[in-house]
């Protein structure tokens, strides 16, 4: 949980639109939590050095899609998703993960 707060703290730093947190602890063998936000392509750019001075090295595993629409930090138990707003609308995490135990 503490790394957990660390991520959404450094999001929040970076006033990102519409940050949710989703609770995966008890279905998932992968993840604990999604935390999924919008982002332009600037902050989607600084909350990836944000989370690397937020975080130990060891800490995020693999980053994929850095300057694209949709960025996916793997931070181990905490899987990260910086959308922009298109892709967010049209991926649709939220609608999807309606009967996941929303955190935040």
């Amino acid at each position: 949980m503490k790394k957990l707060n660390k991520i959404v703290e450094a999001l929040e730093n970076l006033k990102v639109k519409d940050l949710a947190v989703y609770d995966f602890e008890k279905t998932s063998p992968f993840y604990d939590y999604f935390v999924i936000c919008t982002t332009n392509e600037r902050q989607g750019s600084a909350a990836i050095n944000h989370l690397k001075k937020a975080l130990e090295a060891e800490e995020i595993r693999h980053i994929e899609g850095k300057g694209g629409s949709w960025v996916l930090i793997d931070c181990h138990e905490v899987i990260v998703h910086l959308f922009t707003e298109e892709d967010r609308q049209y991926y649709a995490f939220d609608k999807r993960l309606m009967d996941v135990k929303r955190v935040k």
